[in-house]
Formats: structure tokens, C-alpha cells, sequence
């Protein structure tokens, strides 16, 4: 009787060994298979900096959708938004047509954001393409302080979030001021140069900027020569 007992308990063990497999395995095929139907996006994506054909983002587009269908990646969505923007950028259809492309990016970039929401990346895409289709200015400001909660310091965002969200500075609440300005330091630890090209084309920006360095003397006092030395050698 006890080696019944202990064979049956071996058996439940393996029993339950052999259903977390099976989970396991289930869970993973979808994912698999996704990767799968990613690759072309993927390789295509490596190649961002280059004009590739049309018919490469809506091959990338209808691969990611098969990808989608087996797993939601927030990868995958955010991916699917990047070539929907590429696609309406290099389409030469009018306008009006090329609107509901901005639609699907706007519907595929908040598809990734509801299931990986500290991506600084996709708010702030999401606020660009909130801008393309003209919706209200809070609503855009709203998704531009998300970029700013999701992650401050971020390089390839700096500066394009301080020349986006200057459009609307006058709209800002103190919060958003005080974010915005909070990115100068930043932006001036990393990527000087680009700052002060940026402000000697926006001169009503040199006081906002030297505000926010007003912490640290030598820098805003280094921002400053730096200012007028590119503005006398590009008048």
C-alpha cells in the first residue's frame, strides 16, 4: 500500500509537471509565431533613416497586423505606428486621403500605450499626431507632459520635445512650465550645440533658457557666449 501511494503522488507530480508544460508551451507558441511575422518589419525598421518604397511600410504594416493577431506586443503596435507615419509622410496621395493614415497611427500608438504605458517615445508621438489632426491643444499638451512623466532624460527626445512643446508654451499650466524648462539642463548637458541653434532661431526663448539655468552660474554664463558667437557667425 505505501508504494501505491507514493507511485500515485509521483504521478499527480507529473501530472501537474506535464499541464505547466503544456501552459507554458501555449504561451509561447503565439509569441514564437509573432517573431515569426516581425521579421520583415523588424529588418525594414533597421533601415528608418533611408526612403525606402511604398510598398515596404504596408508590407511592414500588413506583417505586423499577422504578428498582432498572435501576440500584442506593445512592440508591435508602436512599430506599426512608426510605418503608418512613414507611409503618410511618403505617400503622394492629397491630404484628405492620407488623414485616416494618421487615424491608424493614432489607433495603434494608444493600442501599445494601454499595454506598456511608460513608453516616452509613444506620448510623445502620440502628441505629434495629435497635432497632424488637429486636435485640441490639451489634449496634445496632455500626451507631451505623459513623455515627460514616462522619462525625462532621454536623449533622442530632448530636443524635439523643447521645439514641439515651445509651440504651445503660452498654453502651458505652471506644471508643464516647470517640466519644460526642467528638460534645459538636460538638454544643455547632452546636446549644447543643438540648443543654442535652437534658441538663436527662437530669440524669444534666451530668457526661458537662462531661467533654467539660473542653478548653475557657469553654465548659463557658458550658454550665453556660446549664443552669441553662433549668432555672429551665422547673422
Amino acid at each position: 500500500m505505501p508504494k501505491i501511494n507514493v507511485l500515485s503522488r509521483q504521478q499527480i507530480i507529473a501530472g501537474f509537471g506535464m499541464v505547466v508544460c503544456c501552459g507554458l508551451l501555449m504561451l509561447a507558441v503565439p509569441r514564437f509565431i509573432a517573431s515569426l511575422y516581425a521579421l520583415y518589419p523588424e529588418a525594414a525598421f533597421k533601415q528608418a533613416d533611408t526612403k525606402l518604397p511604398l510598398d515596404v511600410y504596408q508590407k511592414s504594416i500588413d506583417h505586423l497586423t499577422q504578428a498582432l493577431s498572435w501576440y500584442e506586443g506593445p512592440e508591435y503596435w508602436q512599430t506599426q505606428a512608426f510605418f503608418y507615419l512613414e507611409l503618410f509622410n511618403a505617400s503622394p496621395q492629397p491630404l484628405a486621403q492620407k488623414q485616416e493614415l494618421l487615424k491608424q497611427a493614432q489607433a495603434s500608438v494608444i493600442q501599445g500605450l494601454k499595454l506598456s504605458p511608460i513608453d516616452p517615445y509613444a506620448w510623445f508621438r502620440l502628441a505629434t499626431v495629435d497635432e497632424a489632426l488637429k486636435l485640441p491643444a490639451p489634449q496634445i499638451i496632455n500626451a507631451l507632459q505623459l513623455s515627460f512623466y514616462a522619462g525625462r532624460v532621454e536623449p533622442g527626445l530632448l530636443m524635439s520635445r523643447l521645439s514641439f512643446g515651445y509651440n504651445y508654451y503660452h498654453q502651458f499650466d505652471e506644471e508643464m512650465k516647470r517640466l519644460w524648462q526642467k528638460q534645459v539642463p538636460v538638454a544643455w548637458a547632452f546636446q549644447a550645440e543643438q540648443l543654442v541653434k535652437f534658441v538663436a532661431l527662437h530669440l524669444e526663448t534666451k530668457v526661458l533658457v537662462e531661467e533654467a539655468l539660473a542653478n548653475s552660474p557657469d553654465n548659463r554664463k557658458k550658454f550665453s557666449v556660446d549664443l552669441e558667437s553662433y549668432i555672429q557667425k551665422n547673422p
